[in-house]
């Protein structure tokens, strides 16, 4: 059984409704106390990608790390915000991206510490399956609990940035950009995202859905204003419920995939308690998918899953026939040639292109994991060839002037997937 996820209504970012909402949602878990104990010191994760405003939908909204700030310290712990968002990791950029954002006038308000140790360490994960030393912030490893604040946003690699996704947080700047480097698809990204989870082990995480993010988030997307503020001891459940409420299966969502297989979530929303208000009480129309993510496997036509299985035919997934699953490696062309691999590559996924927008700033070159990114008279030139399909660029981009396009057979195949 997952834990209970509890949601309730609420339309705007008035700090006395947003913190009336927190307060019952939390309430209605068992309250604070029932997650920090007197005199912990305690880390607020919110998503803070980039320095951004908080009207932009792409950062947690500061009065909900507010509310959570007072209930924390009404539980006799210090609340400490604390992100490392895309890029360096350093003094200057924190304060850049708290003062945006509007942090630093909430911690003066309400006694909440702002991290500015920039130290990492490299911290032993023997439970974890594939990352077995993960890079972490200092301030989160030295913290006695987390809480991560999350924001109800999509993802071009993960569907959605929520509850699973946010941790992702805690491994320092560009540190992230190398996992995304050594893990170059969703699904052992996601491997890597849960392995973060299960070390972290949040106590608590409240969503800010009040205004979230659809299209193409985490940052190039448009506001989205759900309504609702969800919170949660189980991430996993959450982001079952956040998936659901969008009309997502959540088996589409590669973390609560992997969540699922490691026994962590059922994945089925049938088996989570949801108190506050119920879900067939919540209508959330118009929501739109990512470019990228809505080129999931899973949610192939059946034609296009049976050519991919008839073109592996031949090919192996742990000594069986790839034609034999119905899932990611179905479709898996890794072992194929080159050339194969890099025209299919192009034709069903999104690609990243820099549009009229774009200044030439540099900081997707700089924020690449494979240096495929050039400038080229004073514009970022993609090298499709070397590029992931990581989105970075899409992500950290100040100007939004990063879309992600798709050729015309892979814009008929989404079509065919809908």
């Amino acid at each position: 059984m997952s834990g209970p996820v509890a949601m309730l209504r609420c339309t705007t970012y008035n700090t006395e409704e947003v913190e009336h909402a927190v307060r019952s949602a939390v309430g209605l878990l068992g309250g604070m106390s029932a997650f920090v104990k007197p005199g912990w010191r305690v880390v607020l994760k919110p998503n803070i990608l980039r320095a951004a405003t908080p009207d932009s939908a792409i950062i947690t909204h500061p009065a909900v790390v507010r509310a959570v700030a007072i209930l924390v310290r009404e539980a006799g712990a210090t609340p400490i915000l604390a992100e490392s968002p895309a890029g360096p990791f350093n003094k200057a950029a924190l304060r850049l991206a708290y003062t945006r954002g509007g942090y630093d006038k909430v911690a003066e308000e309400v006694g909440m510490e702002l991290n500015y140790d920039v130290s990492t360490l490299q911290v032993s994960h023997p439970e974890g399956r594939l990352i077995k030393r993960l890079d972490i912030l200092k301030a989160v490893a030295d913290a006695d609990a987390v809480i991560a604040l999350p924001k109800f946003k999509t993802h071009n690699l993960t569907r959605i940035t929520g509850a699973t996704k946010i941790l992702f947080g805690v491994v320092p700047g560009v540190t992230k950009f190398g996992y995304h480097a050594k893990l170059q698809d969703a699904m052992r990204f996601s491997e890597a995202l849960v392995d973060i989870i299960t070390y972290v082990k949040p106590v608590l995480t409240v969503m800010d859905g009040i205004v979230g993010m659809h299209g193409n988030g985490p940052s190039g997307g448009d506001p989205y204003p759900a309504n609702l503020l969800l919170a949660s001891a189980d991430p996993f459940a959450m982001d079952v419920v956040f998936a659901t409420l969008v009309g997502m299966d959540p088996m589409s969502v590669p973390p609560l995939k992997v969540a699922a297989s490691r026994g962590l979530s059922s994945c089925r929303v049938e088996d989570v308690p949801i108190v506050g208000l119920r879900l067939e009480d919540v209508r959330l129309e118009g929501f739109r998918y990512g470019t990228a993510t809505t080129m999931d496997t899973g949610i192939f036509p059946r034609a296009i899953r049976r050519l991919g299985r008839r073109i592996l035919a031949a090919r192996t997934v742990d000594g069986k026939p790839a034609c034999d699953t119905e899932d990611y490696a179905a479709l898996d062309v890794g072992t194929a040639p080159k050339s194969i691999r890099s025209w299919v590559t192009r034709q069903v996924v999104a690609n990243p292109q820099a549009t009229e927008r774009c200044i030439g700033c540099g900081v997707c070159v700089r924020s690449c994991p494979v240096q495929a990114i050039s400038l080229v008279n004073g514009r970022a030139h993609m090298d499709w060839n070397k590029c992931i399909r990581c989105y970075c660029c899409h992500e950290v981009c100040p100007e939004n002037a990063v879309e992600l396009r798709r050729s015309l057979i892979g814009r008929l195949m989404a079509l065919g997937s809908e």
